[in-house]
């Protein structure tokens, strides 16, 4: 990506004080923090820190100009661009449609929380709609791309690898349990067992249980949608007569017969999304927020455009500097310095609540092997003191470092 970045300025009023140099990198000590100072160098083989006090004022940094890679931590600016671009009374919508022969057509629009429980509020709309009755349940993706490849994702069982896509329920995962003697339930109460929840779960052992990813078949997580919904509105008293799950279209022989706003603003998303890293939420988020601007299908080409033009023409952020290449930092690719991060964090600071907490600091991490990276806000009584620790070795010494910077 083409990206353009304005100098970060770091102002120095603590006196007395004299410049260090290790590395490419400089930082400060006084007489009081030098000695915590060379603490934190101690525990930085290749990486950056950066500590400013409430106003933005530098109080600690080194490396901050070396470009490293952010993992999750990227994941801030993904959250802050959402509230620019989506506003933070934006909530994702599915589409219902109906026909002469009481068939239900779902459309999807990327809702990453289309998960039971807001199936459910959607089957008690449709029960005081006074639905009885369905035929058929016909699904409409077209809203993404088919098979959109994310780079730096992976096939596994985690559900923050899932497969991104226009209707996906409960992040394209079930999670079964079977027992000693061999059957299959399902192993959350607001989750009936589906079909296909019932044949997948054969593969796990007895007396076991475990989430298994659809991913690896686009069909499969398709057909999971449709079973769940169904099971889901028969709990609350509307059978679906046909079992058959058939992908269909929007077209004029359909009636739009409700709106679904799922129960979460966008800023409960994002709370979501930071607490716990998931990758799968940070590139729908991505991927939408390029329809919302470029129209839809959504496609990783437009989510791309999107992304660039703020981050060059707003954010003017140079692309020695940053480098994102998708919207959750999983991708190696991706690269930012600390004082890109830093300036993130400035935007963000309104959010900062977003964030979890760890020992009296508001902190999203980033976890690769090799990469440790946390930044945040440190909380203290005289404000919020922004954070970036980007550590790109084998030792992970962010924590230590986290606890060192508390006491500057």
């Amino acid at each position: 990506m083409a990206i353009k970045t304005k100098f970060y300025l770091f102002i120095f009023c603590f006196f007395p004080l004299f410049m260090l140099s290790t590395g490419t990198g400089t930082f400060r000590a006084g007489d009081a923090n030098g000695n915590l100072e060379k603490q934190i160098l101690s525990l930085v083989d290749n990486g950056a820190v950066v500590l400013a006090d409430k106003s933005g004022t530098d109080i600690f940094s080194f490396n901050e100009n070396k470009t490293l890679v952010p993992a999750s931590i990227v994941k801030i600016l993904t959250a802050h661009i959402a509230l620019y671009k989506l506003g933070k009374h934006f909530r994702f919508q599915t589409e219902f449609y109906t026909d002469s022969l009481n068939n239900l057509l779902i459309k999807g629009m990327g809702d990453p929380y289309l998960i039971s429980e807001e199936i459910a509020l959607i089957a008690q709309a449709f029960k005081k709609k006074g639905v009885a009755s369905i035929n058929r349940i016909f699904l409409d993706h077209s809203a993404f791309e088919s098979n959109i490849a994310i780079p730096g994702i992976s096939s596994t069982s985690n559900p923050y690898d899932a497969l991104n896509g226009a209707l996906v329920v409960n992040f394209n995962t079930i999670y079964v349990r079977k027992n000693q003697s061999g059957k299959i339930f399902s192993a959350e109460k607001q989750t009936p067992l589906t079909p296909i929840a019932k044949n997948k779960g054969q593969s796990i052992g007895n007396g076991s249980k475990e989430r298994i990813n659809l991913s690896s078949d686009s069909k499969d997580c398709l057909q999971y949608a449709g079973e769940l919904f169904a099971a889901i509105l028969k709990q609350h008293g509307i059978t679906v007569t046909s079992k058959e799950i058939t992908s269909r279209k929007i077209s004029s022989s359909w009636n739009h017969f409700y709106t679904h706003r799922n129960s979460r603003a966008l800023p409960e998303v994002l709370k979501g999304l930071l607490k716990y890293s998931n990758n799968f939420i940070a590139n729908q988020l991505f991927l939408t927020i390029g329809a919302h601007e470029k129209g839809y299908p959504a496609t990783f080409s437009k989510a791309q455009t999107v992304f660039e033009e703020y981050i060059r023409s707003t954010l003017q952020f140079d692309q020695s500097d940053l480098e994102m290449v998708e919207g959750s930092g999983i991708s190696r690719d991706t690269r930012a310095t600390a004082v890109i991060m830093m300036q993130i964090l400035e935007r963000f600071r309104n959010y900062a609540p977003l964030l979890p907490v760890k020992n009296k600091a508001l902190v999203k991490s980033g976890t690769l092997s090799g990469v440790y990276n946390y930044a945040g806000y440190i909380q203290t009584p005289q404000g919020l003191r922004p954070f970036v620790i980007m550590l790109n070795q084998k030792r992970n010494t962010r924590d230590s470092i986290l606890d060192l910077l508390k006491k500057l």
